[in-house]
This record gives structure tokens, C-alpha cells and sequence, in this order.
């Protein structure tokens, strides 16, 4: 249980609220959870902002030393590939001084000996960056204190700790300083440390999380933490600094606890830095309120500095209180507007009350007009929300009605107030989700990521577009659906056919969230999800966190046409019986991780991705859908282009391996084909594209300019997204053998086979086979039927099934001439007919 409640930890971005875990795991006990979690060397419970946390947590270090002997107790990983899997340093010359191989025997060893063997690579990114203090830079100390553009940071924009504002990490916070980890010096210091863009989503849940231990007390070396700041470090630790242990002894500090050792160690604070001690590279902790008071006047700096006894402190503060209170800020603060509503206020209580920077309001967004300098509540909020998340309303139902486009309600402006982006801070709840839509040729506005509406799916959604839009709201974004390519500008809401040049309208708007959906949010948290949503065609109920489903389609709904009119293109007269959809967590975040791997790989560039067949015995179906294709463990019908998983462009082909019982199973798959090359029966892998040992294919085929075969070597690269149980009763009735020609997927050419030649079963040609000239294919049908009718005699007088009475014989006619290039052009065939009969085993 210990690693299952680890693993869910660190999918969660690294901490879980305690609430989360005891309701999804114990069914609301609490004392089987702090059972569990008492493990310090995996688990630190704290309560910040009033929130209690579950934080995981390891003694696991990554090694610095270059080609350690292994000596060392830390893990032998490059911090690239720990990151991202990747390491750029691996195409220079001098190759990278760290090693690539989590699965090395030190590694595994250390692995085992902290309990985290059973973790992935993200899994234990997730855990060593805000476990390792070596990882990630610090945040500056320094800039968060004074009030020039850099604090009382003397490096500036060359400091190598981040310039990121403290409050933002752990609560909300709208104060000058920065709050980007993109903004240039944090990107910068991050940048330097090897930091990939693509954890910068999840870097303030990270450094949350730092902070969380750090104020537990459990420091780097799973400690209580010792150290002071600065000069007179040692003193104010063993005294007002000394040990801040758990959030249950946190009140000690503001109790001043050992007030008599400040009095005593007043010469160490520092009265001109806003926490009253001395500047410190990597403590960040709290400070007494009597010492906060005091600093606030440096003006009174002797007073303070003469005060050598408790009640001199007392005295003092409450002499400046007695004045008018100089220490504060005399400023008087202006009236701040609120521009964003309180999720905590929802959930039940904001312990800011009236000083929240955010409004107070039940529901998650609240509609207003301005009358005046005032904003004022409209009434009808509900409703308003309800015809605003329809996309293809511009105006609200109410009276006066609300103008969506100019956000005006008649000559008054109109605003809506929301909770944070749900992108922003993905384990809350009562946050916005955005979704994103485009409107098609016939004024309907459809998803994206959906294929519900009869169009191409796009390979990317409304989360993907939304943390592009809330990092660069100017942007021009690249994505493909189907075959064709699209770019879509955030500035002008508009998407673009690459090709044809076509434009269509693209609107974002919010999930709709009724007031019945607030209550039930707040009685009944869902458990923490990952941060790689599922498609929108599934069904959410149906969806086990672990394991699979499998969903029957109705015949009657556009996605079971689309699958039918993929494997009806070259199966012609079969008995479908049904068609499930796939639903596998673990194999679809697998698969979209594999995926932006192979984008970063490719410089941000799109991957090929094809809708593929493969034909399997129905004893394995289950195996499939529950640990994805694994050629090992399916068997395999050959290895003419690879030892892997073989897909192929046709149904018809993959036929050829579902076996001979009754109800045939054939999957269609998301494949991940990338950069292709010609397979070979030796390749356990794809060769390499420079001769190399990194630019690596992804995929082999059997023809690179016309590929109809595909071998995949890496199950992350495959999802099976569809299982088709059918029958073959009437298959090939008309005599047929339809084959998809290059440049069109639905052009088809046939061989005509004299249906006296099938008289037990119908005589089928390989889809593979290879048909050069309509001439060709004329003499080919002409010669095979003259053929058969001259020296089958028994079946050239072909038996009718239904009487049992023989037809009378088809008269033969002379063989035919053909030309040294047609008989060139046949024999090429016959050839290829062979050969494909000999490897299907026919």
C-alpha cells in the first residue's frame, strides 16, 4: 500500500491533500491512512495555507561526481535524462559524462534499497525535484526582500537563484514581484540547470512542494533543519530558530518560544531586512510576529537594539502601537478591485475573510456591470453562464441581454469574474476549465480532440491549447488532423488549411458549472488526476484509474461509422457483431508521453501518426488491451522487416492472422509511425539514420514510397484504441479483392475471380498483390479462367450449393497472345502472387 499511495503521489505533481487520500483509498478513515504515511522516509504530512498535504519524499540523491566509480551512494543518472529522457549532450563529440541507464545494476540496487524500483521515470523526476536540493536552483532570498526592481539582489539579471516571488509558490499573490517561470532571468537560471520547457507547467507545484518540507523541517538530508542565517546562525538556531519540527509545533514560533534568547541574540538581527535576520542563500523559514513588528521601523533601530529583555521588547512595541503605530505603513492602502473569485471561499472558508484579494462568492464565476465607477452583480448569473459556454451563442437569453462578443450589456460594460485556470493549478477544485472549439462548413461549432462531429480528430485538445494560449496569447500554432495540416493564430481566433488555404472560426469558452455541480464538488472530491487528460469521446464512469474497460459503440453513433467505413474499405461483405472502444488510462498517458518525447526529439515538430490494423487470435484480445501489443507474448507470423509489432495500412491484410475461428478479432490502433525506414529480418530495433548510435527511425515498413506494412519496436508507441469482433459468412461474396493504390485511400483496383473456380470456399487473393496495367489485370482474369475451365473439368461444371445439380461446363475460348512486355508484366505477378501465398502460409 505504501508504494501504491507513492506512486499516486508523485502522478499528483508530488503532493496529494490528505482528504484526497483517505477518501478515495480508506473510505474516509483516516487512522488507516496516518498508519501508512507515519514513514518518514517516504511520506511528510504539513498543512499549508490551512490545506492538510501529503508530500512524498526520498533520501535518493543524484550523483554530481563525472564518471563516478560508484562508490557513492547517489543515483548514476544523467539530470537529461532524468528530465526528459533525453540528453542533447549525447551528439557532440566529447559524448555526455553521466550515464543513460536507469536500469544499470548500481541504480537498481539503490532503487530497491528505498523502495522506489516500482516508480517510472517521470514518477521519479517528479519525487527527486523537490526531494534533491541539487536539482532545481533555489529561489533568490535576496529578491524577495527590498523594493527596488531586484530587491537587494546585487547580481540582477545574472543571479542564478530564481527571481520568483515567494508567496506566489505557496498561495495566491498579485504584488510586483515576478510570478513567471518563463519571464527571462528565471527561464535563464532554469535553463542553466538543464531545465526543459516542458516541466515548467508543474515547477510552482514543485517549489510548493520544497517549501512544504522545508517548513516541516525536514531538510535535505531528511534532518530536522539546524541552520540559521547568516552571521549569529548558530546561536538563533539553538534558540528562537532551533527546531521548527512538524506544522503541529509551528505555533511555537509565534508564541515566541525562546523570547529570552532573542532578547539575549538581538545583536544578530538584522532590523533593515524585512524578516529581521540576516541574509541566507537557501533558508526561507518564517519569522515571530514581534520580530516582523519590529523591523517594520528602521527608524527605531537603536531603541530595539538597546532593548536587552523581554519586557524592553514588549515595551517598545506597544509604545510605537500607543503612538499611532509608526511602524506600519502609514501609506494609506487604495480600495482594491477584485478581479477573481475565492476558491477557497467556495469550498467553505477563506481564513483572509474581508482582506482576501479575491471576491467572495459561492459560484465558481460571477457576471457584472458597470454602472458608474462601480461594478454591480447582474442578476440572472446562472443563466447568463449557461448561454455563455455555448459556443455558438453571441448574445445571453436575459433581458437586457448581454452582448458575448463586445462583452457590453447596452452601453454599459460587462465583466466576468472567475476562479483560476484549471490549467494553472490542476489539483484544485471549483477551477475554470476552458475548452476550445472551431466552426465548420455548415456553422457548427465542434471541439477539438473530438470525433464526434464526423471530421478528422485533431492531435491536439483543449488543455493542450489552452497552456499554449496562457503562455504566448499571440501565438501561431501548427497541428494536424487526419491528413490534413493546420495553423491556428491565437490573435485573430482563427484556424488555417495549410493546403486548400481554408478559414474557419475558433472560439474558447468555459465548462459549464451549474450551482448543483458546486455542491456536489464540495461534498465529493474526485480523486487528484494527472495532468494528461482522456479523450473526449470516453466515457468518464468507465474509465477505471487502473486497468481497462471495453465499451460497445452504438451502431447508430458517428464514431462506430467512422470505424466501419475504415475497415469496410478493403473488407467487403463481413458480418460485424461489434465494435468496443478501448479505455485504458495507464496505456493513453503512456502513449501521448511517448508522443511529446517524439516531438521534442523532432524540434517541436509533428509526428506521424496512423490508424492502423492488426489481426490476432481472440485469446489474446484481453492481453492487449490490458499491457498493449507485445510480439513476444502475441506470437508472431514472421519477421521479414523486424522482430516486432506488425501493423498493417489494410484490414484485409491483417485478416490473414485473426485465425479460423467463428468470430475474427482485428484491432485498430493509434501507431506512432515517425521517421520510417525499410525493415530487414535482423532488426531488433530501427537502425540509425547517420550510421550513429543516437538519430535513431521510429518505425520499419516494406515499401518506404508506398508503405502498407509497418513494424513497431516500442509498445509506448502504440494505443489500441478499437477491437472489431466480425464474421466472414458473406466476405468477398462479389468476387473481389480490393486494394488501396498510392495517393488515394480510397481508390481500389480488383481481381476478378470466375466464381466456378470457388466452389467449396471462395478463391482470395492476397490484398498485397501486386497489379501493374489494367491490361495486365484483363489477360490476368482472361488466362485464369480459360485456364480453369480447360484443365479443372471437375469444377469448371460448377456445383450450385442450393440443389445440388451440376451447371453446364463454361466453353473454353483459344489462350490468349500476350506481348514480351505484357508477358514481362504477368510473370511479375504471378511471382509476387506466389510469394505473398507462400508467407501468408496459404
Amino acid at each position: 500500500m505504501e508504494t501504491e499511495i507513492l506512486r499516486m503521489i508523485c502522478a499528483g505533481q508530488g503532493a496529494v491533500n490528505t482528504e484526497d487520500l483517505v477518501y478515495n483509498l480508506f473510505s474516509g478513515d483516516p487512522t488507516k491512512l496516518s498508519e501508512i504515511i507515519c514513514n518518514q522516509e517516504k511520506f511528510v504530512s504539513c498543512c499549508p495555507n490551512g490545506q492538510p498535504k501529503v508530500v512524498a519524499r526520498t533520501r535518493l540523491r543524484l550523483c554530481r561526481v563525472k564518471d563516478c566509480l560508484g562508490i557513492c551512494r547517489g543515483l548514476h543518472l544523467c539530470k537529461n535524462i532524468l528530465f526528459s529522457g533525453f540528453c542533447q549532450f549525447t551528439q557532440l563529440r566529447r559524448g555526455c559524462s553521466f550515464s543513460h541507464e536507469l536500469t544499470s545494476e548500481h541504480n537498481q540496487r539503490l532503487l530497491r534499497e528505498h523502495e522506489l524500483e516500482s516508480l517510472s521515470r517521470e514518477e521519479l523526476c517528479t519525487l527527486l525535484l523537490q526531494s534533491d536540493h541539487t536539482v532545481l536552483p533555489d529561489i533568490c532570498y535576496n529578491y524577495n526582500n527590498g523594493d527596488g526592481e531586484f530587491g537587494r539582489c546585487q547580481d540582477g539579471d545574472g543571479c542564478r537563484r530564481l527571481h520568483i516571488c515567494e508567496n506566489y509558490i505557496s498561495r495566491e499573490c498579485s504584488c510586483w514581484k515576478n510570478h513567471d517561470f518563463n519571464a527571462p532571468q528565471p527561464f535563464k537560471a532554469l535553463k542553466a540547470r538543464g531545465v526543459p520547457d516542458t516541466l515548467f507547467q508543474s515547477l510552482k507545484a514543485t517549489y510548493a512542494n520544497k517549501q512544504a518540507l522545508k517548513l516541516a523541517g525536514v531538510s535535505d538530508h531528511g534532518q530536522r533543519s539546524q541552520r540559521g542565517r547568516g552571521r549569529g546562525g548558530h546561536q538563533l538556531s539553538r534558540g528562537f530558530r532551533g527546531n521548527r519540527g512538524s506544522h503541529s509545533s509551528r505555533p511555537d514560533l509565534h508564541r515566541a518560544r525562546s523570547l529570552s534568547n532573542i532578547a539575549a541574540n538581538i545583536d544578530g538581527f538584522d532590523l533593515w531586512s524585512s524578516d529581521g535576520l540576516n541574509e541566507s542563500d537557501d533558508d526561507n523559514s518564517p519569522t515571530s510576529d514581534i520580530t516582523v513588528a519590529a523591523t517594520r521601523n528602521r527608524g527605531n533601530h537603536q531603541r530595539f537594539q538597546n532593548a536587552r529583555s523581554l519586557s524592553d521588547i514588549h515595551a517598545a512595541v506597544n509604545d510605537e502601537a500607543a503612538k499611532g503605530g509608526e511602524w506600519q505603513n502609514n501609506r494609506q492602502r487604495p480600495v482594491r478591485d477584485k478581479t477573481g473569485i475565492c476558491m477557497y471561499f467556495i469550498k467553505g472558508h477563506c481564513k483572509h475573510d474581508d482582506r482576501c484579494f479575491k471576491a467572495h462568492d459561492k459560484m465558481p464565476y460571477r457576471w457584472q456591470v458597470q454602472e458608474g465607477h462601480q461594478w454591480t452583480d447582474l442578476p440572472d448569473n446562472e443563466t447568463i453562464e449557461r448561454d455563455y459556454c455555448d459556443p455558438s451563442n453571441s448574445y445571453s437569453s436575459t433581458s437586457p441581454a448581454v452582448h458575448f462578443d463586445t462583452m457590453t450589456c447596452g452601453w454599459n460594460k460587462v465583466r466576468r469574474l472567475s476562479t483560476e485556470n484549471s490549467v494553472i493549478e490542476p489539483t484544485f477544485i471549483h477551477t475554470t476549465e476552458w475548452l476550445w472549439y472551431w466552426q465548420d462548413e455548415f456553422g457548427s461549432w465542434n471541439m477539438f480532440a473530438s470525433a464526434t462531429s464526423g471530421h478528422k480528430t485533431a492531435d491536439i485538445n483543449s488543455t493542450k491549447l489552452e497552456e499554449k494560449f496562457l503562455a504566448n496569447d499571440k501565438d501561431v500554432l501548427e497541428f494536424t488532423a487526419g491528413s490534413h495540416s493546420y495553423s491556428l493564430s491565437f490573435q485573430d481566433m482563427m484556424q488555417t488549411n495549410k493546403h486548400y488555404g481554408t478559414k474557419r472560426l475558433v472560439c474558447r469558452r468555459p465548462r459549464f458549472v451549474s450551482a448543483a455541480d458546486v455542491l456536489t464538488k464540495r461534498v465529493r472530491r474526485p480523486l487528484v488526476q494527472t495532468s494528461t487528460p482522456v479523450p473526449e469521446t470516453w466515457d468518464k464512469t468507465q474509465t477505471p484509474q487502473t486497468g481497462y474497460s471495453r465499451i460497445s459503440l452504438q451502431p447508430s453513433s458517428e464514431e462506430f461509422r467512422e470505424v466501419v467505413a475504415l475497415f469496410s474499405e478493403t473488407m467487403k461483405g463481413c458480418d460485424i457483431i461489434n465494435i468496443e472502444r478501448i479505455q485504458n488510462k495507464a496505456l493513453w498517458e503512456a502513449f501521448q508521453l511517448q508522443k511529446n518525447q517524439m516531438k521534442t526529439k523532432n524540434k517541436g515538430g509533428n509526428v506521424t501518426e496512423e490508424k492502423l490494423f492488426h489481426g490476432t487470435d481472440s485469446k489474446f484480445a484481453d492481453t492487449i488491451c490490458h499491457h498493449n501489443f507485445d510480439w513476444r507474448i502475441c506470437g508472431t507470423h514472421g519477421t521479414s522487416y523486424g522482430k516486432g509489432s506488425y501493423f498493417a495500412r489494410d484490414a484485409s491484410y491483417s485478416h490473414s492472422y485473426t485465425g479460423d475461428t467463428d468470430v475474427r478479432a482485428m484491432f485498430i490502433s493509434r501507431v506512432l509511425v515517425g521517421d520510417f525506414t525499410k525493415g530487414s529480418s535482423d532488426y531488433r530495433r530501427p537502425p540509425s539514420k547517420d550510421g550513429g548510435g543516437i538519430n535513431f527511425y521510429d518505425s520499419c515498413v516494406n515499401d518506404v514510397m508506398n508503405p502498407s506494412i509497418f513494424v513497431v519496436f516500442e509498445k509506448q508507441q502504440i494505443y489500441p484504441e478499437y477491437l472489431i469482433q466480425y464474421k466472414t459468412t458473406n466476405m468477398f461474396i462479389d468476387g473481389t479483392v480490393p486494394k488501396r493504390v498510392s495517393g488515394s485511400r480510397l481508390a481500389q483496383q480488383s481481381v476478378v475471380v470466375p466464381r466456378h473456380v470457388a466452389v467449396g470456399k471462395p478463391l482470395v487473393l492476397p490484398t498485397a498483390a501486386v497489379v501493374q496495367t489494367p491490361s495486365v489485370v484483363h489477360k490476368l482474369n482472361t488466362i485464369l479462367s480459360q485456364t480453369t475451365a480447360r484443365h479443372l473439368p471437375s469444377t469448371a461444371s460448377s456445383m450450385d450449393s442450393t440443389n445440388g445439380t451440376v451447371n453446364k461446363p463454361t466453353p473454353s475460348t483459344p489462350f490468349p497472345t500476350l506481348s514480351p512486355r505484357e508477358l514481362l508484366d504477368f510473370s511479375e505477378n504471378v511471382a509476387e502472387l506466389v510469394k505473398r501465398f507462400s508467407r501468408s502460409g496459404t
